[in-house]
């Protein structure tokens, strides 16, 4: 298993960097799907602004 950021420091870093990688992408993914750790409203907040830049073009998708 490998080290994997708490949610909100990958989303504050995606936000800061205005780029989003496949693993940022995975993070989110894993993190919304997991039923043993839901996300906290910091993290569902910070999700939220990722995916709302996302949706206005704010933010680059880089490999």
């Amino acid at each position: 298993m490998s080290y994997q950021p708490p949610l909100a420091q990958v989303a504050e870093r995606v936000l800061a960097s205005g780029k989003i990688t496949a693993w940022d992408q995975s993070c989110f993914l894993k993190a919304a799907l997991s039923l043993e750790n839901p996300l906290s409203p910091v993290e569902q907040f910070k999700v939220k602004q990722v995916f709302d830049r996302l949706q206005m073009g704010l933010l680059i998708v880089v490999d």
